[in-house]
């Protein structure tokens, strides 16, 4: 009688599993996961915020020591057409201006961040291990940029 009453457990639950997985699949079968380059999020952007062409990866490091600074400005970011790879923190939240690092050497690809974040002048630290194209540091004028990108 246990050994019934464990076997048809066992098969009630294989059966649940099996349906929660399936309903899983269906469900992410379903999504589109391309990112567009174009279409509604990108009307009214400023001409100088255009989206580039080649998607430009980059990571957004906080170092203005606000919560959640790189978190908005890694959405505004992406609004406009560029691959955030990561954001997070800086090791040093004592950045007063915001600036851009080019990690790649690709032509015009750092500069394109930095014009659409209005920050003058690029730092050029190639890192070819990260796989980036640059580098933003926020600093504490991080409001500023943010408003140059929406």
């Amino acid at each position: 009688m246990i050994a019934r009453a464990q076997t048809a457990l066992l098969v009630l639950v294989l059966v649940a599993a099996g349906v929660l997985l399936g309903s899983f699949l269906l469900e992410w079968r379903g999504q589109d996961l391309a990112v567009p380059v174009s279409g509604p999020a990108f009307e009214g952007l400023p001409s100088s915020i255009s989206p580039p062409a080649d998607r430009i990866s980059v990571e957004v490091l906080n170092g203005a020591g606000e919560a959640g600074a790189a978190a908005l400005v890694t959405e505004a970011l992406r609004d406009a057409g560029y691959d955030v790879k990561t954001f997070g923190n800086a090791t040093s939240f004592a950045y007063d201006e915001t600036i851009v690092i080019d990690r790649s050497a690709r032509s015009g690809a750092a500069r394109s961040v930095a014009d659409a974040l209005g920050v003058d002048a690029v730092r050029a630290e190639p890192k070819p291990a990260l796989y980036l194209d640059a580098t933003i540091i926020l600093g504490r004028d991080w409001r500023l940029r943010l408003e140059r990108l929406r």
